[in-house]
């Protein structure tokens, strides 16, 4: 008997070769110029099967953006287990966010038109950054490491406060790690 010929994929399969196709004509082509019709043309697929999966270009990108800063949390947190007892300790295995230009969103958040786009994933790094380092805090504050009056301001301005330093073209990502740690380590006293 013959077996049939499998023509549908998966919807999650099938939703995320969209979403890296997506990712990938963002980068070549740039975010503004790209349209729906680029993205099915690069994978064969109609035009309409993009849409059963994204309602628009914008859909698609903010998945790609939810995608990309997960991935770089996780990257963060590599070499945490969460029970770290000391708040300095904690600081010291802060590393920057991993990105490799192997990576197919590396172009989509690097690329010289895409700076918006790179601004928008730092923003929603931190957003998720916020709730750990929160933890990280009460954790210390409880365990009488530090004292805080607003344990939620200290954590905007541990996680926010350091774009500025990030988004520094003129030094190289060591010396801008050196300079969070050492920073972070002189607001919080440890």
């Amino acid at each position: 008997e013959m077996s049939k010929i499998r023509i549908t994929k998966d919807p999650e399969e099938r939703k995320k070769e969209i979403l890296d196709a997506a990712i990938r004509v963002f980068s070549e082509k740039g975010y503004e110029k790209t349209s729906i019709t680029d993205i099915a043309k690069s994978i064969n697929i109609a035009q309409g099967l993009c849409y059963r999966y994204f309602a628009s270009k914008e859909e698609l990108f903010d998945a790609a953006l939810e995608e990309y800063s997960n991935i770089l949390i996780e990257n963060m947190m590599k070499g945490f287990t969460g029970n770290e007892q000391n708040l300095s300790d904690v600081i010291n295995k802060v590393t920057s966010a991993y990105e490799s230009d192997a990576d197919v969103y590396y172009g989509l958040f690097h690329g010289k038109n895409n700076r918006k786009l790179h601004d928008q994933l730092l923003i929603r790094v931190c957003e998720k950054l916020s709730p750990i380092v929160k933890k990280y805090l009460q954790d210390a504050v409880e365990n009488k490491q530090i004292d805080l009056p607003d344990i939620t301001a200290a954590t905007s301005f541990c996680v926010y406060g350091q774009l500025g330093i990030l988004l520094d073209k003129n030094m190289s990502e060591a010396e801008k790690m050196k300079k969070i740690k050492l920073f972070l380590k002189f607001i919080l006293n440890v």
